[in-house]
This record gives C-alpha cells, sequence and structure tokens, in this order.
C-alpha cells in the first residue's frame, strides 16, 4: 500500500526523468541520460531488494522466536552483575556446571536452526538481480563504447537518495498504521 507521499515522490521522479530526457535528447546528450538511468534504475532496485529482504527476515526471526530474550536485555542493563544478591551467586557443583553447559549448547543449536529457517531473506532473488541488472548495464555500456563514468557514478548517487527518501517514507508509513 503507497501512500500519498510515495506516490507523489514517484510521480515527482516520473516526471523528472521525462523532461530530463526530452532536454537531453534535443540537446544530443542521450548518451549521459541513458547512462544516469541505467545507473539510477539499478541502484534503486539494489535498495529496495536488500530493504525488503532485510525486512522479510527481521519479519520471520520475529516469527522464529528470535529477539525475545530477556537475559541479553538483563545483560545490557546489569553487565558487571552489581545489582545481583549476593545469595544467589553460590557455588555450583561439577555436575550443576555441567548441566548448564549442556544447557547453553542445545539453546545454541536452537538458534543455529532459527538462524537457518529465517535466512531466506537473506538468499532472496530480489536481493541478487538488481546486482546482475546493475553489472550487464556497465558491461553493455562500456562495450558499446558509450560508457560515461560521471554519469554513471552521478545515477547510482541519485538513485540511493532517492531509495532512502521512499524508504523512509514507506517506514513512516508503517509505523502510523501499527
Amino acid at each position: 500500500m503507497m501512500t500519498r507521499t510515495m506516490r507523489k515522490l514517484l510521480y515527482g521522479t516520473l516526471l523528472l526523468t521525462l523532461v530530463c530526457a526530452a532536454v537531453l535528447f534535443v540537446l544530443g546528450h542521450w548518451r549521459w541520460f541513458l547512462n544516469f538511468e541505467l545507473a539510477f534504475v539499478s541502484s534503486m532496485l539494489i535498495l529496495f531488494g536488500t530493504f525488503s529482504g532485510y525486512h522479510r527476515m527481521v519479519q520471520k526471526r520475529l516469527e522464529a522466536g528470535e529477539g525475545k530474550d530477556e537475559s541479553l536485555l538483563d545483560e545490557i542493563e546489569d553487565p558487571h552483575s552489581l545489582y545481583e544478591d549476593e545469595e544467589a551467586k553460590e557455588e555450583l557443583t561439577s555436575a550443576q556446571l555441567l548441566h548448564e553447559e549442556k544447557k547453553r549448547l542445545k539453546q545454541s543449536r536452537q538458534t543455529l536452526k532459527k538462524t537457518l529457517k529465517s535466512s531466506s531473506g537473506i538468499f532472496s532473488l530480489w536481493r541478487f538481480l538488481p546486482y546482475i541488472v546493475l553489472v550487464m548495464s556497465f558491461i553493455g555500456l562500456n562495450n558499446n563504447h558509450i560508457l560515461s563514468i560521471p554519469a554513471f557514478l552521478l545515477g547510482l548517487a541519485g538513485g540511493i537518495v532517492f531509495a532512502v527518501i521512499v524508504s523512509k517514507a514507506w517506514i513512516e508509513q508503517r509505523s502510523t498504521l501499527e
């Protein structure tokens, strides 16, 4: 679901792109525009794919039960155990110590299983396909001798800025819905 702000940004960018295309085409700088647009679209796709993949990965980890560990919060709040009772610090016997270690190892195996379950967001096609588009665009422009490095770098920077702005608007929209 797109908000009004996101639609305005997307339509504004499309309008600006069309105006720039017309001006650069009339002036005879279509190669510059082609370099800029290919890099712009590629960098936008890379960031959107990364953002959505990361979002899905976090959601799957939360569904798997990760991130709800209160002991980590306690460790952050009191890293040196200053507020712990002296009576609770009793000496553990070797059997108790062995039991605690087995329990810790079992928890680490469960964490590994949860991580593997939630790692599909890392290996998403939406994260790798934009990189392929970027590399193929660069190779295609270079092989046809129409690559303009300044225009390509400006396109990369513009795509990054635009993707961050749209992503920020999307996050704000999602936070107001929740």
